[in-house]
């Protein structure tokens, strides 16, 4: 009896590491599964996969949008797109767009930078084509181009590779293989739309440009008819992908222009990838940045200023921990030395005198300070500011080990550190003065200067960090009882830019000034950031190897994402 309780124990504890085993090999495979991004969702389950891929040169997306192509919206129900996709924004040259296009990798890879292709890298980053021949050698490819360098370098691995004269013979002879042909992935690349801009001006408002759209619409329409009619249609499963391959410059209305990158019309494309088992997913544009709205006064040449007489309240002495802000815009890329906010009795060559001034230098910034100690003057640079922008520039003075330090900050990213221990105090009996400072050996501002905060602390990097972007301050800022002045300077009328803070000393405006609206964004993300929301060209190689079932090695560097339809 003991030895049956004891076997009977035996096989009972067998069971349990067997069930212990399985659920553990299980949550081992989950592990193992791919990622969700990379797996098509289209629910085919015994069409053979195929793809019709057609690149337009020149077509805007926001224009194709607001163009009547009834062809291409009809897709739209059944598609991934994007009115707002993105072309290369650094890229000038149509080569290096269609390069993204059938490489998948990006002109830091691929390096065709001109229409000779020199010092390409083809060899390390091959056209896709050759990719899925790699994976399926019996693969037909085919590809009609008007452009011979399109031709001739980029289809490498096409069983066809022809050229025509016209975007209707291009048409032509994708309907006819769509009508005959046994390929597997058929390329059709249209420019038509690329002239009609290059003529009369990338924008729906040019009646010649909104036709050439148009008529490219009618051939999408042609196109998917002979795709829909094929023989064997029903035992197949096509993703059709429409995409451009760049906008074109346009100058377009002042207020929809957000000084980002979705700005850019040269790089504004649009993305569809078309299947009918796909579920609707429009990806629209992404957070740009904060609104920043008022009324301000443009600080322009030694005329539009502003000061504050007595002014010995904000002197900084060798003791005193400070943190001073303020939002710059300015209107011009490049300054040479003007001032935008300081302390001192002049700002000459040599910088005489003890004080502290804001300035501007080539594209960036410093904070510039001579003390009462060490006899030289002394800069600590900030980062670089973009024309037309808001930014918010920092500058902190903290005691660490009882060592004195300027640090600089430039949308909350710290950017400097100078040690000014032995440079002594920077306190005077001068003005505090708000755009040009009297002086020889300096330019003239052309700035808007406004949410100007003047702490008696040295603010915590990460505080200054958090709150760079915010447009104006409250009682919930950690810090604000430390608030020595605050100067909004969106007053929007009157004679004075008002200090809201505890000393009330307000900044009197000087010379011809005016108060201007403004509507701006603030902090918008860096362009490389932004275009990480949208789809882009150098995505639609991964897009379509993926739908071929085919692995993405990691061996082959491709930069794109995939885009699923949920």
């Amino acid at each position: 009896m003991q030895n049956r309780k004891k076997y009977k124990g035996i096989i009972f504890s067998i069971i349990c590491a067997l069930a212990v085993a399985t659920i553990s090999c299980n949550k081992d495979f989950v592990r193992t599964l791919p990622d969700k991004n990379y797996t098509d969702t289209a629910k085919a389950t015994s069409g053979e996969r195929k793809v019709l891929y057609l690149i337009v040169d020149g077509a805007r997306g926001s224009s194709v949008n607001s163009a009547n192509v009834p062809n291409i919206k009809t897709l739209l129900p059944y598609s991934i797109y994007s009115w707002v996709a993105l072309s290369d924004p650094d890229s000038t040259r149509d080569v290096s767009n269609w390069a993204n296009m059938l490489t998948g990798v990006k002109k830091e890879k691929h390096k065709i930078l001109s229409d000779d292709f020199a010092g390409n890298n083809l060899a390390t980053y091959p056209v896709f084509f050759e990719r899925i021949k790699e994976e399926k050698p019996n693969a037909k490819i085919v590809s009609f181009s008007s452009s011979a360098i399109f031709k001739n370098k980029l289809t490498q691995g096409a069983a066809i590779s022809q050229q025509f004269d016209t975007d209707e013979q291009i048409k032509t002879a994708v309907v006819n293989s769509l009508n005959t042909d046994t390929a597997q992935l058929i390329l059709g690349h249209f420019n038509d739309i690329k002239e009609a801009g290059a003529k009369y001006g990338f924008d729906n408002s040019s009646s010649q440009y909104k036709a050439s759209i148009e008529k490219f619409d009618g051939y999408v329409g042609e196109m998917i008819d002979a795709l829909k009619k094929r023989k064997n249609y029903a035992n197949e499963d096509w993703l059709v992908v429409i995409a451009s391959s760049g906008g074109g410059k346009f100058a377009i209305p002042a207020n929809q222009d957000d000084n980002t990158v979705f700005s850019n019309t040269a790089v504004n494309t649009f993305t569809i990838y078309y299947n009918p088992k796909y579920k609707q997913r429009i990806i629209g544009k992404p957070f740009t940045g904060n609104r920043y709205l008022g009324r301000t006064v443009r600080l322009k040449d030694t005329g539009i200023r502003a000061e504050i007489d007595t002014a010995d309240i904000f002197n900084l002495d060798d003791t005193t921990k400070f943190t001073i802000e303020l939002k710059v815009k300015k209107n011009e890329d490049k300054f040479f030395w003007p001032s935008i906010l300081g302390k001192r009795a002049q700002w000459s060559s040599g910088h005489p005198g003890v004080g502290w001034v804001i300035y501007l230098e080539d594209a960036y910034w410093y904070f510039e300070y001579r003390g009462t100690k060490d006899g030289d003057y002394h800069q600590c640079r900030g980062g670089d500011l973009q024309k037309g922008r808001w930014q918010n520039l920092s500058v902190k003075c903290e005691i660490r080990a009882g060592r004195r330090y300027i640090r600089t900050y430039t949308d909350g990213v710290f950017n400097n550190e100078l040690d000014v221990t032995e440079s002594g105090s920077f306190s005077n009996h001068s003005p505090l003065k708000l755009g040009y400072l009297n002086g020889q050996g300096h330019g003239t501002p052309d700035v808007y200067v406004t949410d100007i905060r003047f702490f008696k602390i040295d603010v915590p990097d990460a505080v200054i960090g958090n709150y760079a972007c915010e447009t104006s301050i409250s009682e919930g800022h950690p810090y604000y009882t430390f608030l020595a002045a605050y100067w909004p300077g969106t007053d929007g009328q009157g004679d004075k830019i008002r200090d809201i803070g505890p000393q009330a000393r307000d900044f009197q405006l000087k010379g011809n000034y005016q108060w201007e609206d403004f509507n701006d964004l603030i902090c918008p993300p860096p362009a490389g950031a932004l275009a990480q929301f949208v789809p882009q060209t150098a995505d639609i190689p991964a897009q379509i190897i993926n739908w071929f079932r085919i692995p993405n090695r990691q061996a082959w560097g491709l930069d794109g994402r995939v885009w699923l339809d949920q």
